[in-house]
């Protein structure tokens, strides 16, 4: 018993620590995301309104009334934007190849943006690249290839900066591939608009 409270209690000071080492993104950090950004103001404009058409109380107080309004107003603009800020970028949605990878990619003004859905198994050395290859299945890796660094997560919205390139619209792929295993996690074939992914 002794035994495994001390184990618990070194496991504990060893999350603590490393969670002491890297800041946590905050609402403000995520949405500069137009990913993150248009989820989080679409399902907050929902919720304002469904106060207002289930009459709850708090829709019928003047005051709290008129922050709903203005919140509504405020969220529904916040989601416009960020709806035309990914019409600028290029925006495609992952494919799994040897494992099963969900969610959205956006490249534009020289970063890489992941969506709230995003969602892959973990692997050893996962990293995230930009390619100008349309389908890595039929090779990777590629000598165009940019590597953007580790994954930062398996699971939800993230960046990534994109160092600058003489003509970004040929980086059309985002590529999760693990560089120890060698093998293809997944991909998002990127539809790029007439608008430029970098100023």
């Amino acid at each position: 018993m002794m035994k495994r409270t001390l184990l618990l209690a070194a496991t504990t000071a060893l999350v603590l620590v490393g969670c002491g080492n890297s800041p946590s993104a905050t609402t403000n950090d995520l949405l500069n995301n137009p990913l993150f950004a248009e989820r989080y103001a679409e399902e907050l404009v929902n919720y304002l309104v469904d106060l207002e058409v289930y009459e709850h109380p708090a829709s019928k107080d003047e005051a709290k009334k008129q922050i709903i309004e203005s919140e509504r107003e405020k969220w529904m603009e916040v989601g416009r934007v960020a709806k035309e800020k990914q019409r600028q970028g290029g925006e495609g949605g992952f494919i799994g190849d040897t494992s099963e990878v969900f969610g959205e990619a956006l490249y534009l003004n020289n970063t890489l943006y992941l969506s709230t859905t995003f969602e892959s198994s973990p692997g050893p050395n996962l990293h995230m690249y930009l390619t100008q290859g349309v389908d890595p299945r039929d090779g990777f890796p590629e000598e165009d290839m940019i590597d953007l660094g580790p994954l930062q997560s398996a699971y939800g919205a993230q960046e990534y900066a994109v160092p600058e390139v003489d003509n970004p619209m040929l980086y059309r792929t985002v590529v999760l591939y693990d560089a120890d295993l060698e093998l293809l996690y997944g991909f998002a074939q990127l539809s790029i608009t007439v608008n430029a992914v970098a100023e």
